[in-house]
């Protein structure tokens, strides 16, 4: 077969004909039916060089290079299926219906094909025609015309609308000689009775609504469909209405009701709309319930919120006396009639941006695709590639996947390119303007369109709406309570008020958020139209304060809970929260620096559990900038600065940030802050590798944490005392005390950092076989806090104990995960850590090329860092891997400086790792005299940090 057709290509789709009734009907007959059928239908297809793409049930979908190919592989098809019979002595009348249309499609990686419009108006083609029956489009008649087969003609059937509400199509009919050539109507718009418009566009997914919204009007007679503007409620009641024409004998109606001021001309505007003319001496409304008392009709009232109160009367009295209608209304709040049902219509989906999947991904997203449908209208040329995906994805996602915002965005692709429609979405009601002109002037503009659900609040509402606009991710009542009141608005007010704004769609509840409470939100359009206002209208500055006070409290008070049982709770809070945390830092830093750095440092355990290092680092740095208080305050800043930049590997700024602290804290004469710099200058040296120096720091911060009474002082410091010591018998002590703290007082992190430790420690030990279920609980703990860098930290002592039991592949595949997770969240030193290790796996395996390229890439950081047990960790893999290359003298000496180098911080080579590398000495000693060997050791032992790390990194 040739290469498989794109650009142009004519499609030919087809199905049974009440397949689902036969089945019921010859259950027994059914699969030899069927796969007689798909025999014929694969048959002719391939006989004609076409392309059989997809199969769901008994459709089959095929793609042809030629139009005629297409043409002749459906008469084919139906010349077997009408003539030969699909079953001897079978009563059963199998019918197929086809369709053929030629249009734009492209070939996705995967042999499928993405051309929304051209695949879905196939499918239309086909659906309309009845079994037996051939139908095509216009578009492939012109193609084929002038080479029909003998006996065929095209029967001209007119323009006919299609179940899609776009365009008439030009449909024809293929005749072939000797077949059926006689069918009821065709299945399209016209032949029920109806008003419903045209459009110009398609319609793009929604296919759960669809079906979720028919369900509910097959169960109920007034279903209203219920969002914010420009979500798409229009569009979506006008298909639904299309899917359901066939079932109400006296037609489906339209009912536009937002150009009316006067809302008692709802009665007219709907007699109008189903072509009833007044009568003198009858009301419009007495007329229209005489009409449609005995009539089963649709009506679907579009916009109903400006004229809500006297549209829910009209439609509980049609509803009351004509017992066969169903109302499909649309409004951006319920009309509240009895016996209604709330639909509230979701945003189009949309894909993960921070993972995005491939191209051919992306296209499963409605936003997307409805980006790139309109993008092709408005650009014939515009393409999606590797450079521009991402940028789109990015646009739907910034305007939360509302439908029109993103046909405003796709329309602009006629002059500017995807990224820069991108980075101007923060000016998005000047860039998203100039709609069709025929639409209502509100869906000309994004502006136009709140505006048009702005005008309709209240005043309190309004003020509500605008102050609620500082916040951003969401909200709790709580928090609209404590930072929207006043000038006008009481704290008893706000839930009243919030409700009305849900109700009224510019507000969407959120019932279960991580932390189990109700929270709310606007979508980001739609907050950054309040902001707008808000700033317009002026104080936006004392909300904004209020917001700030607001999350410094609830920063201060999580403070304690976080080092408790309840901190899996404040964790999930605190996510909850963390985009108004950015808020409020933000204004902190600009208008009350003092309050900003407060809620900057109760949150330290936070920071540190998410792995937010680079952005707390910035923060707590320009903070600092601004802060010139010499308090205690300032003390907590500066290790919260010192511990954030360590873990992004600048130890030497770290520590000269940590010393300020602990001088600062001892000028004060407060021994609780003095106790929080020991501890943390002490983490920062022993961090850098002199153990021997910082290990005596942290237990100087112990002692006064203990005489001070501080529970989580106390366990914190003992826990990462277990983590850090290097006397294996000391380090055990802290280990099981820690443990039991931590254990005691709740504190679910450090208690998986404790058993972390002990798995580590028993392993440093030989013992292979017991840190199993403490890696588990481990693991659990963390995904149970979310703690991502955590669960790195455990695959990293998976892969060490995979490593140490001879298992390399295991041991890889641990390492290689944990580097990936900690990379991900910025842990750098527990990434480089990571690879460090996998470099021994490397050469343990044999591959000496990796191993010796990742040895010198983890030297280099590590010096980079400043993190000395780091390097001598790294040269002595290069030793190690010197011995395996025959290297004897190189691996004696750089042995020879890390002995040194560890008796001089203090820092004690495990016991499992001393047995390897006493296997490479006695390999050494093996291969050079006792003189060289101690000629060797000794020229070693007094090398420079420099020229140890040069012979490392020699080639």
């Amino acid at each position: 077969m040739e290469a498989l057709p794109t650009g142009t290509v004519t499609f030919l789709f087809t199905d049974i004909e009440g397949s689902t009734k036969l089945a019921q009907e010859y259950p027994n007959e059914m699969p030899a039916l069927l796969a007689r059928h798909h025999e014929i239908l694969h048959q002719a297809i391939q006989s004609q060089n076409g392309y059989v793409f997809q199969i769901i049930g008994d459709a089959f979908c095929a793609a042809f290079h030629s139009a005629s190919d297409a043409l002749k592989a459906a008469m084919e098809a139906q010349c077997m299926l009408q003539t030969s019979g699909l079953l001897e002595n079978s009563d059963v009348s199998v019918r197929v219906r086809m369709g053929i249309y030629t249009g734009t499609a492209q070939l996705t990686a995967d042999n499928q094909y993405s051309g929304y419009t051209t695949l879905a108006l196939t499918q239309r083609i086909m659906s309309a025609g009845h079994g037996g029956q051939v139908l095509l489009s216009g578009s492939t008649r012109e193609l084929v015309r002038d080479t029909l087969p003998e006996n065929t003609e095209l029967i001209d059937l007119g323009e006919k609308r299609l179940k899609d509400l776009l365009r008439p199509e030009h449909l024809f009919q293929l005749n072939v000689s000797g077949l059926t050539t006689v069918f009821p109507p065709l299945k399209t718009l016209d032949i029920y009775p109806n008003n419903l418009p045209i459009h110009l566009t398609s319609f793009i997914g929604r296919e759960n609504e669809i079906s979720e919204v028919k369900q509910e009007l097959n169960d109920h007679r007034l279903i209203t469909l219920t969002g914010s503007g420009g979500t798409g409620k229009t569009r979506l009641s006008l298909q639904v209405a299309v899917e359901l024409i066939e079932k109400f004998d006296h037609g489906v109606w339209f009912v536009e009701l937002a150009p009316l001021t006067n809302p008692d001309l709802i009665p007219q505007t709907i007699l109008s709309a189903i072509g009833v003319k007044e009568q003198q001496g009858i009301t419009p409304l007495d007329l229209l319930k005489e009409y449609l008392h005995e009539k089963r009709t649709l009506i679907v009232l579009d916009n109903c919120e400006h004229i809500i109160s006297t549209c829910a009367e009209v439609v509980n009295t049609l509803l009351r006396v004509a017992p066969d209608i169903k109302i499909l209304a649309s409004s951006r709040e319920a009309l509240g009639v009895r016996g209604e049902v709330s639909y509230p219509v979701p945003s189009l989906s949309l894909p993960n941006v921070k993972h995005l999947p491939s191209i051919e991904g992306l296209s499963q997203y409605e936003a997307v695709r409805l980006f790139i449908d309109r993008a092709l209208l408005a650009s014939p040329h515009f393409i999606v590639d590797k450079d521009n995906a991402p940028f789109i994805a990015q646009i739907c996602h910034r305007l939360d996947g509302i439908p029109l915002a993103i046909e405003l965005a796709a329309a602009r692709v006629k002059v500017l390119s995807v990224d820069q429609i991108s980075k101007r979405l923060d000016d998005r009601f000047r860039l998203l303007t100039g709609g069709a002109r025929t639409a209502l002037p509100r869906q000309q503009t994004l502006r136009a369109l709140i505006d048009w659900s702005y005008d309709l609040l209240s005043n309190t509402e309004r003020l509500l709406f605008l102050r609620l606009s500082v916040f951003a991710g969401g909200w709790t009542l709580e928090a609209a309570e404590e930072v929207c009141v006043g000038d006008g608005i009481d704290s008893f007010e706000v839930l009243d008020l919030l409700s009305q704004l849900v109700n009224k769609s510019l507000v969407v509840v959120i019932e279960k958020s991580k932390s189990g409470e109700t929270r709310y939100r606007m979508l980001e359009t739609i907050r950054q139209y309040a902001r707008e206002k808000l700033l317009e209208t002026g104080g936006s500055e004392v909300v904004h304060q209020r917001h700030l006070a607001y999350f410094v409290q609830l920063a201060e008070r999580a403070e304690p809970e976080l080092y408790t049982s309840k901190q899996v709770f404040w964790f999930h809070h605190l996510d909850n929260e963390f985009d108004n945390l950015r808020i409020a830092l933000e204004w902190g830093l600009t208008s009350d620096v003092k309050a900003g750095l407060r809620l900057l440092v109760s949150l330290r355990f936070f920071w540190e559990i998410r792995s937010l290092f680079r952005e707390v680092g910035d923060w707590s740095t320009r903070l600092l900038e601004r802060y010139h208080d010499k308090d205690i305050l300032r003390t907590r800043a500066l290790i919260l600065c010192s511990h954030s930049i360590l873990q992004l590997g600048n130890f030497i700024q770290a520590r000269a940030m940590a010393e300020q602290s602990l001088q600062l804290s001892r000028t004060l004469h407060e021994q609780a802050a003095e106790a929080f710099s020991l501890w943390g200058l002490g983490v920062v040296i022993v961090g850098q590798g002199d153990v021997r120096h910082g290990i005596p720091m942290v237990e100087e911060s112990l002692a006064l944490y203990q005489r001070l009474g501080d529970e989580i002082g106390t366990t914190v410091t003992t826990a990462w005392l277990s983590l850090n010591h290097n006397d294996m018998d000391r380090s055990k002590a802290y280990i099981k005390e820690g443990l039991r703290l931590s254990r005691e007082l709740g504190h679910l992190s450090w208690i998986a950092a404790c058993l972390n430790v002990l798995a580590q420690r028993v392993i440093w030990e030989g013992d292979l076989s017991s840190p199993i279920p403490w890696l588990e609980e481990a693991r659990l703990i963390n995904r149970q806090l979310g703690d991502v860098a955590g669960e790195g930290f455990v695959l990293l002592i998976y892969g060490i104990l995979a490593y140490w039991q001879g298992d390399y592949q295991q041991a890889c595949s641990h390492l290689e995960e944990a580097m990936e997770l900690t990379e991900k969240v910025g842990s750098y030193m527990s990434a480089l850590w990571a690879r460090v290790n996998l470099a021994y796996t490397r050469l343990r395996q044999g591959d000496i090329a990796q191993a010796e390229k990742m040895f010198a890439l983890c030297i280099e950081r590590f010096q980079k860092a400043g993190n000395n047990i780091g390097m001598i960790y790294a040269i002595e893999g290069v030793a190690s891997l010197s011995v395996n290359q025959n290297q004897p003298e190189r691996a004696a000496r750089l042995f020879a400086w890390t002995d040194a180098i560890r008796e001089k911080i203090g820092d004690q080579r495990p016991p499992i790792e001393q047995g390897s590398v006493d296997n490479d000495l006695a390999a050494i000693q093996s291969q050079v005299d006792d003189a060289t060997f101690a000629k060797l050791w000794e020229n070693g032992s007094i090398l420079s940090l420099e020229q140890a790390i040069a012979l490392a990194l020699e080639e």
